[in-house]
C-alpha cells in the first residue's frame, strides 16, 4: 500500500519544526557568516538559481533534502557551513577550527571527525584539512612538524618529489609546499596518487595544514589558490566525532558467533590471555610459567608477518591446529615488515597485487582450521614504528583503510567465516599529528568487531620514557574509548617494564583498576623483552620476574578461574 501523501507531509513537517528549533542558533551563525563574508568581500550575493543550489522538483524529495542530508545528523552539520560565493565557488567555513576558505562549487563536505580534520571532496579532488597545535613542551615548532611530517619522502623507490620549497601566499602569508606522486595502486579503485600539500604557520605555535589529493596530475596554482583564500574566523561550534557504531556480523558460522557472544557479551567476566615468545608453536615454557601461576590462559597471542619471496607462511597451519588441540583462542596478528633499502614500502606492494597468493593461501589455512580466531590486522598503525603507518605512506591514511578492506575482501572470498576482526591503534599516536590520529585510520563499521587497547609502561631506560602506573595509562584511555566506540573493548597487549619503578606495584595497582573498566572484555599480557641497539635488555616485560610477581598474578588470576 502507497503511504499517504498527506501524513507524509505532516510528518515531515513535523521533522522539520524540530530540526529547526535544534538548530536555530546555527542558521543565524549561518546567516551573519553570510552577511559577514560578503560585506568584507564587497560582492553581490550568487544568483538566485545557484543559491537554491537547485532543489529537487519534487517537494517531499525537496523537503526531505533540506532537512538533512545523508549521513550528516545535527551536530555534524552545525559545525560547518557552505556559502554560495558565484557560479564557480563556495566558501567554506568550518566552526569548530575557526576558519574559512573560498572552494570550487559542488565539493562535498564531511566533518564527521570535526574534532580532528575536514573532508572536502568532489569526483576529481580530496583536500584534508587540519589545524594543528604545536606541543611547545617537547620543542616542536612549525619547521619540525613540516620536517617529521614529510620524512616519508626520505622512501624515493615509491615517492617521486616533485616540488619542495617556501611561497608567499597572496604576496605576505609564508607557507611550505610540497609536491610528489607514487606509482598508481592497481588494487585500489581510482587511487589518488598525485599529492601535494600546503602548511601554512598561523604563528610559532600553530599550523595549518593543506593536504591535496587526486587521481590527477594537480594544479600547483589551483592549490595555492584554495590556501591563500584562507581567513580566520571566531570558532563557535564544539569538536564533533561521529560514535563508532556496533553493526552485528552475519558472515559467521555458529561457532564463531557463539565464541564472540561468550567472550564479548554475554559474560561479565574478563577473559584473560597472554604472549610468550614460543606459543603455540611450542608450549613448554607457556605450560612451566601457566604451572607457577595455577592459571591457563585461554587466549594466545601469535605474530605472523607477510613475508618477500613466500607464497604462504611457513608456520600458519601448525599454530592454527596446535592451537586448536590446546583449546586455545588466538589472537592472530598480520602485519607487513621492513623491506631492504631499495624495496620500496610493502603495504604499496600489497596494494599492486604483489602478495596476492600469499594473502589468499594464508586466508584459506584460517578459513580451513574453522576454529574461531581474533584477527588483529595491522595493529597501532597510528605508531611511526610501523611501516604502514601514514608516516610512511604520505601522510595519506586512506592507505591503510585500502589496506584493511583489501585484506578483508580476501578473507571473505576465501569463506574464513570464522574471523573475528580486531581493530586495534596504539593508545597516543605517534607523531602525535591530527592527520596521524586514530580514527583517521578507521576501515568503516562492517570491518571491525572489536576494539583493540594497547598502551604499555615502557619503563625509563631510554632518556625521553617516563614511568606511568597502569591507571594512568588506562584510566584516560578507557574513558575515551567507551565514548567513541560502541563496539566491545580488549586489551590486545599490554605489560609493564621493571626498569625505572616498583614493578610489582604496578601490577598490584592493575589488577585494583581493571576491574573498574566494565566494557573491557578480554586483557592480553605480553611476556617477553625490548632489545636495545647493542643488544641488551632495554624493557623486561616478563610476568615470572620475580617471586613476589608470580604470587600477585597467582591470586589475582584465581579470581579468573
Amino acid at each position: 500500500m502507497k503511504d499517504n501523501p498527506f501524513r507524509l507531509i505532516s510528518a515531515l513537517v513535523v521533522a522539520v519544526i524540530v530540526y529547526w528549533s535544534v538548530s536555530l542558533d546555527h542558521n543565524g551563525i549561518v546567516f551573519q557568516e553570510r552577511t559577514q563574508y560578503r560585506a568584507a568581500r564587497n560582492e553581490p550575493a550568487a544568483v538566485e538559481t545557484e543559491r537554491r543550489m537547485r532543489l529537487n522538483d519534487d517537494p517531499i524529495v525537496g523537503l526531505k533534502n533540506q532537512i538533512l542530508p545523508e549521513n550528516k545528523d545535527v551536530k555534524e552539520m552545525a559545525s560547518y557551513s557552505l556559502l554560495p560565493e558565484d557560479l564557480n565557488h563556495s566558501i567554506f567555513i568550518n566552526r569548530v577550527d575557526g576558519y574559512s576558505i573560498r572552494i570550487p562549487k559542488k565539493m562535498g563536505v564531511d566533518m564527521s571527525l570535526s574534532g580532528i580534520r575536514a573532508i572536502l571532496e568532489n569526483e576529481g579532488l580530496r583536500i584534508e584539512i587540519y589545524r594543528q597545535p604545536m606541543d611547545a613542551h617537547q620543542g616542536g615548532g612549525v619547521q619540525s612538524y613540516v620536517n617529521y611530517s614529510n620524512l616519508f619522502l626520505e622512501n624515493k623507490v615509491d615517492h617521486k618529489l616533485e616540488r619542495k620549497e617556501k611561497i608567499l601566499l597572496d604576496g605576505e602569508k609564508e607557507a611550505y609546499l610540497l609536491k610528489w606522486t607514487r606509482k598508481a595502486l592497481s588494487r585500489v579503485d581510482n587511487d589518488q596518487c598525485f599529492y601535494a600539500s600546503i602548511d601554512v604557520p598561523l604563528s610559532k605555535d600553530e599550523v595549518m595544514t593543506f593536504l591535496f589529493k587526486s587521481s590527477e596530475a594537480l594544479d600547483d596554482q589551483r592549490c595555492i589558490e584554495i590556501a591563500a583564500s584562507l581567513k580566520l574566523v571566531d570558532q563557535t561550534a564544539e569538536p564533533y566525532i561521529r560514535t563508532i557504531r556496533q553493526v552485528e556480523n552475519k558472515n559467521w558460522n555458529q561457532e564463531t558467533r557463539s565464541k564472540y557472544r561468550q567472550l564479548f557479551l554475554e559474560s561479565d567476566q574478563l577473559h584473560w590471555g597472554i604472549f610468550e615468545t614460543d606459543a603455540p608453536l611450542n608450549f613448554s615454557e607457556l605450560k612451566r610459567i601457566e604451572s607457577k601461576l595455577n592459571f591457563t590462559f585461554p587466549i594466545l597471542l601469535y605474530y605472523t608477518g607477510l613475508l618477500e619471496n613466500a607464497d604462504h607462511h611457513p608456520n600458519l597451519s601448525a599454530a592454527l591446529e596446535n592451537a586448536k588441540r590446546e583449546g586455545r583462542l588466538l589472537e592472530l596478528t598480520l602485519q607487513t615488515v621492513e623491506q631492504a633499502t631499495g624495496k620500496g614500502n610493502m603495504v604499496y606492494d600489497v596494494l599492486d597485487g604483489s602478495y596476492d597468493l600469499y594473502l589468499k593461501n594464508y586466508a584459506d589455512e584460517v578459513a580451513a582450521s574453522k576454529a574461531p580466531v581474533l584477527f588483529r590486522l595491522g595493529n597501532e598503525m597510528n605508531g611511526d614504528w610501523c611501516v604502514y603507518s601514514a608516516h610512511h605512506t604520505s601522510k595519506d591514511t586512506e592507505i591503510f583503510q585500502e589496506f584493511y578492506r583489501y585484506v578483508y575482501s580476501i578473507f571473505r572470498n576465501a569463506g574464513a567465516d570464522n574471523v573475528i576482526w580486531v581493530w586495534n591503534p596504539n593508545g597516543k599516536s605517534f607523531p602525535d599529528y591530527k592527520w596521524n590520529e586514530e580514527l583517521c585510520y578507521y576501515p568503516g563499521d562492517e570491518y571491525v568487531d572489536v576494539i583493540g587497547m594497547t598502551s604499555y609502561n615502557t619503563g625509563t631506560y631510554y632518556q625521553s620514557e617516563h614511568w606511568n602506573e597502569f591507571d594512568q595509562l588506562y584510566d584516560s584511555l578507557y574513558a575515551k574509548y567507551v565514548q567513541r566506540y560502541e563496539k566491545p573493548l580488549m586489551i590486545t597487549e599490554f605489560s609493564s617494564s621493571s626498569v625505572g619503578g616498583n614493578k610489582e606495584d604496578w601490577v598490584a595497582n592493575m589488577f585494583q583498576h581493571i576491574g573498574k573498566y566494565d566494557r573491557l572484555r578480554v586483557a592480553v599480557w605480553w611476556d617477553g623483552c625490548d632489545w636495545d641497539g647493542e643488544g641488551n635488555v632495554a624493557r623486561s616485560y616478563f610476568i615470572d620476574e620475580s617471586d613476589e610477581l608470580i604470587r600477585l598474578f597467582r591470586d589475582n588470576l584465581a579470581r579468573f578461574h
